[in-house]
């Protein structure tokens, strides 16, 4: 490596905590084959009901070689099984950056441990042939097994060993996994020339936190310094699983780890060597870049193709509008996301297939063609994680927007959904903030999205003596839903649209007919009309009739199962679903029982459930709606949510009671 080396910026996240206190350096706190006895004996984990697995310990150290600080990674990590489900913890798939031999995996053991029906114990050890090192792409390889016999009681191991050329990335470390863990230790020594920032979630607190500095081995034989090095350890005990819950965005952004980002390199009597940029020069030279901003301004097929849509459009949005509904229905996503492109933007045009940034960057040049404020957005997706704003790191990133001002109007734009109308974002670009790049102030930008989940379903229903319906609905879906519609609708035919979602709830349910309109007119909302016949919806005992007034959309279930529940509720978007039931009662019966109105509301008026039933002659009436006003709930406000879910559950559930009467009883 040597002191001239061009270090690259690496990864990061949340807050800034370096190492605070001078502690005794510790053993390892496992031996390789040395399993007590009664981990082999364990059948449940009292803690956690739920477990398949639990992490019994996982161990990392990092150690850096020789005078270019080569970067040595090991980990043995030791899982108990107890369950078929928790197979899945009984092998290992890892991935290494293998371009120009950057890194290499070495030292790879593993072995299953169980007690015999006499309780001996057995040991079964990881076979050469059963390891795979396979490639992933030109820069990637994988390195895979599984381990042997494994089986509900079993102990499994297994160690390795990473070497880098480098401490360009340091190894992230996670305490936390979807199965509970009783150890967890990460032990890093790490050189004092090597200035990395420590970056972990607010509120994470350790069994064990401790530094102290010692001479570096090896590295200063050869070189004229007397440097020290840093050894910390970190630990926790008794980490809960953190599983994937309804209305989250990735539990990495929630998950008890450790990250490190490089930020400078100090030799002795030199000046420090930035690694992280600031935001401005990070900005000039994205925008420098042939990748990225060098793709925005020389494309004659585009600029071509932009004048062509705008001919005779006056109005600024109207240019906008054009040419992104033609990049949207023109270009075919290929489903991957990234930040710098891989083709020519006229090559991609020609070929009418391309990756995020390809399109995103496509967009933004015919925009600025069109002579619109246009500038490209850089975004995490809700998949890949929460963003930070504390230092400038390229690699947070993995999607690229469109953004275009127009007088006091600021639009985010995402082309790679052909079903989204410019008023919308796709469910993956929903993550809050992105960062706009530009030559002079870039900045960032909050990702809000005016759109809503809307619903509004209206029924006409006839019921006859033997409990027999015959009705029509009407449907109208906008904004999401009717996105979220349109893509089941281009995977299914219409008529399987029809029986697979709506009528799927209503029991016996036969379809006579439908008619679905504007399904190709994204700006508008999608109706959908279905008549349609049940036999089996109503239930008749002797001479009463027990229905559930709310034939299409009920909510069965609370997806907020968990008692307490540390990270947000994130819905993406708001929600407003409207329900109306006309039905007309058969000859000689009349309402016995009929759910109460009722009005639900979270505090502050966030949410909201409201219901109204009333009988007029022999008709009844039915009318709820249901609304989530913001998208985003804070741990605080989720025992809330839950009980306003319950108590919505508990109200889709009541039913209507019918009871035959004679003609003299309706007379009295």
């Amino acid at each position: 490596m040597g002191k001239n080396l061009k270090w690259v910026g690496a990864i990061g996240f949340v807050v800034i905590v370096l190492f605070p206190r001078l502690l005794g350096a510790q053993d390892k706190p496992l031996k390789w084959g040395e399993v007590p006895r009664a981990d082999l004996e364990m059948t449940t984990f009292p803690p956690d009901s739920n477990a398949t697995a639990v992490i019994l310990c996982d161990y990392g150290h990092v150690t850096f070689i020789g005078s270019d600080f080569g970067m040595v990674f090991e980990r043995h990590r030791r899982i108990k099984i107890l369950s078929e489900a928790g197979y899945k913890w009984g092998g290992l798939a890892v991935q290494y950056y293998a371009k120009e031999k950057y890194q290499r995996i070495s030292g790879v053991e593993g072995q299953t441990i169980t007690l015999d029906a006499k309780g001996v114990v057995k040991k079964q050890k990881l076979e050469k042939a059963a390891i795979f090192d396979e490639n992933v792409d030109d820069t990637w390889r994988r390195l895979r097994f599984t381990l042997p016999s494994l089986s509900p009681g079993a102990v499994v191991e297994y160690r390795y060993t990473i070497h880098s050329k480098d401490g360009t990335f340091l190894h992230d470390w996670e305490f936390q996994t979807s199965e509970p863990t009783r150890w967890s230790e990460f032990h890093a020594e790490i050189p004092q020339v090597l200035q990395y920032v420590m970056i972990r979630p607010s509120g994470l607190s350790f069994a064990v936190e401790e530094t102290m500095t010692n001479p570096l081995p090896g590295a200063q034989l050869n070189l004229p310094y007397n440097l020290k090095v840093l050894s910390s350890r970190w630990a926790m005990r008794d980490v809960p699983a953190l599983r994937e819950e309804p209305y989250m965005t990735t539990p990495d952004d929630y998950r008890a780890r450790l990250r490190f980002q490089l930020a400078s390199f100090v030799w002795p009597g030199e000046m420090p060597v930035q690694v992280m940029n600031t935001w401005e020069k990070l900005a000039e030279d994205l925008m420098s870049s042939e990748s990225f901003g060098g793709q925005l301004e020389r494309h004659g097929v585009l600029r071509k193709q932009a004048e062509i849509l705008t001919a005779g459009l006056k109005d600024p949005e109207q240019k906008m509008r054009a040419i992104y509904d033609y990049v949207r229905t023109t270009m075919n996503w290929n489903g991957e996301y990234g930040i710098y492109v891989d083709v020519d933007l006229d090559k991609a045009l020609q070929a009418r297939k391309a990756g995020g940034p390809e399109i995103a960057l496509m967009l933004t040049s015919m925009l600025r063609s069109a002579g619109l404020d246009a500038h490209p957005v850089l975004i995490s997706t809700r998949e890949n994680g929460k963003l930070t704003d504390i230092y400038s790191i390229l690699t947070q990133f993995n999607h690229v927007l469109s953004y275009v001002k127009i007088g006091a109007n600021q639009y985010l734009l995402d082309a790679t959904d052909p079903l989204c109308p410019h008023t919308l974002l796709p469910e993956h670009a929903l993550n809050q903030t992105g960062w706009l790049v530009a030559k002079k102030n870039p900045s960032w930008v909050a990702i809000t999205n005016p759109g809503l989940f809307s619903n509004q379903t209206s029924v006409v229903a006839n019921l006859d003596a033997d409990g027999s319906l015959t009705g029509s609905f009407e449907s109208s879906d906008a904004g999401y839903s009717g996105l979220i519609d349109r893509h089941t609708l281009h995977d299914e035919k219409e008529d399987e649209y029809i029986r697979n979602g709506w009528l799927k709830g209503l029991a016996g349910a036969q379809l006579d007919s439908f008619k679905i309109s504007d399904k190709d007119s994204t700006h508008k909302p999608l109706l959908t009309r279905v008549h349609f016949r049940s036999k089996d919806h109503v239930q008749v005992a002797g001479d009463n009739m027990y229905l559930n007034p709310i034939f299409f959309g009920r909510r069965e279930r609370n997806p907020f199962t968990l008692p307490e529940r540390n990270f947000p509720v994130d819905f993406a978007y708001g929600r407003k679903l409207s329900y109306v039931l006309t039905l007309t009662l058969p000859e000689g019966f009349v309402v016995q029982e009929m759910p109460k109105n009722v009005s639900l509301s979270l505090p502050k008026e966030t949410g909201q459930y409201r219901r109204l039933t009333q009988v007029d002659g022999n008709r009844l009436q039915f009318t709820s709606q249901f609304v989530i006003r913001k998208p985003h709930f804070e741990p605080s406000e989720y025992h809330a949510l839950r009980d306003f879910y319950d108590r919505v559950v508990a109200a889709h559930a009541e039913q209507v009671v019918l009871k035959r009467v004679t003609a003299t009883a309706k007379n009295d």
